[in-house]
């Protein structure tokens, strides 16, 4: 009688206990849109990008440097094959195909370098300004969900459906921009 009643009270606590469970209470932020309405972000992307600029401007004129020896060298070995020109001019414009495809190649050499310096540069970037700031923007939609009583806290882009009541984006900006001021 003694098992029975403890199985009886125990099963009672349970079934308490699952009915005095609160239904989770659930927002959804937008991402996106929090990171581009933030203004420190911004200003450290706006940064970030101004740090790689002269890298890309120099690999655009390399860019052109390659297409302006392509070219050269597509009218030289258009010389070295044209029947019509003496063995000279032929052999002249063979000498100048092989001088321009030396060149090719030393530029693509420095056009690679340049391009993984650029990365590196963007790779550094993204670790000493971005990452901190979305970190703090993680921390901004804990405190807006802390503070609205909030359990669980989607990106609407992996959301199919839900109401505009559920969005607390406004308020992840509202809280990143007063700690900004």
């Amino acid at each position: 009688m003694k098992k029975i009643t403890t199985v009886i009270l125990a099963s009672a606590f349970f079934a308490i206990g699952l009915c005095a469970q609160k239904t989770p209470i659930v927002a959804t932020v937008d991402v996106q849109r929090v990171l581009n309405d933030y203004t420190a972000f911004q200003s450290a992307v706006e940064k970030v990008k101004s740090s790689v600029a002269p890298v890309e401007e120099e690999m655009q004129k390399m860019q052109a440097n390659l297409q302006a020896i392509i070219k050269e060298g597509q009218a030289a070995e258009a010389m070295a094959k044209n029947p019509a020109a003496s063995d000279e001019a032929r052999a002249e414009a063979q000498a100048k195909v092989a001088t321009l495809q030396g060149q090719m190649q030393q530029q693509q050499v420095q056009f690679q370098q340049f391009q993984q310096q650029a990365q590196q540069l963007a790779q550094k970037g993204q670790q000493e300004q971005l990452a901190p700031l979305q970190e703090k923007a993680l921390a901004a939609v804990k405190t807006v969900a802390a503070d609205k009583g909030i359990d669980l806290v989607l990106s609407d882009k992996a959301v199919l459906f839900s109401t505009s009541s559920l969005e607390i984006t406004d308020a992840v900006i509202a809280v990143l921009n007063s700690d900004a001021e």
